[in-house]
């Protein structure tokens, strides 16, 4: 005879089969290039998780290539990035307004893209190159000043004795060639006269040496992930990494 069986009690929830319930899964960790999932192995290369395959490949990019096709990339970006910046701040100074500045955005520039060229690894190199361009960047930028005093300033008086038909005027293109060479030492000569302003062109060289820093490559490893525990037992209290 079989026993009547009880119903269900209040208290008890009910089976829910119209909705699933996930668990969430565990972090993966990934690597910081690929992006794939990091199996067994992994590297440290300045403080950033590789996989052996991306480690390989950074360390062959960081030490291998030509040298002379780095400095002449990093020399034509980074004289393209002096023109620029030497354009944009004459731009802005036909504005009336002489911002100083601008020329530590022009130091920026020039390191950035030199920086660039050099695939970025940087050195005292690539330093000395930035700081280069960046004082013929702010000398360019000046050499329309430059040109304008020199054609506006009244002739020079003959000397006495002296029939003023023979009395030669520096041409246009005399002009141009001299206006060249004191642009080259405008900075200097503009930085004596107002401190200020050759504070502010020490910046922009500064920035320019700053930003093509060699960049150094730590790597450290192999080490090995930690295998997941098993169902049911305990995780450790401190995950121990290991060194292959």
């Amino acid at each position: 005879m079989t026993q009547p069986v009880p119903p269900p009690s209040a208290d008890a929830a009910p089976l829910q089969f119209d909705r699933a319930e996930f668990t969430e899964a565990p972090p993966v960790t990934k690597c910081t290039v690929c992006q794939r999932a990091i199996q067994s192995v992994y590297f440290e290369v300045n403080q950033r998780l590789l996989c052996p395959d991306c480690r390989e490949q950074v360390e062959a990019a960081m030490t291998g290539g030509s040298k002379s096709k780095r400095f002449l990339t990093a020399s034509v970006f980074g004289f393209g990035a002096a023109v620029a910046g030497a354009l944009v701040y004459w731009v802005v100074s036909l504005t009336g307004y002489n911002i100083g500045l601008i020329a530590i955005v022009v130091g920026w520039m020039v390191g950035t893209a030199v920086f660039k060229g050099s695939e970025s690894r940087g050195g005292g190199v690539y330093q000395a190159l930035a700081v280069l361009l960046t004082y013929f960047a702010v000398a360019g930028s000046l050499a329309p000043d430059v040109y304008k005093e020199l054609t506006t300033q009244p002739p020079a008086e003959v000397a006495a004795g002296t029939p003023a038909e023979e009395a030669v005027e520096p041409s246009a293109a005399g002009n141009v060639v001299l206006a060249g060479v004191i642009s080259v030492a405008a900075p200097v000569l503009v930085g004596i006269n107002s401190p200020m302003s050759g504070l502010i062109y020490g910046f922009a060289l500064f920035e320019a040496w700053r930003r093509t820093k060699r960049t150094a490559l730590n790597i450290a490893g192999p080490f090995k992930l930690q295998e997941a525990p098993a169902e049911g037992e305990a995780a450790p209290a401190e995950p121990e990494r290991s060194v292959g």
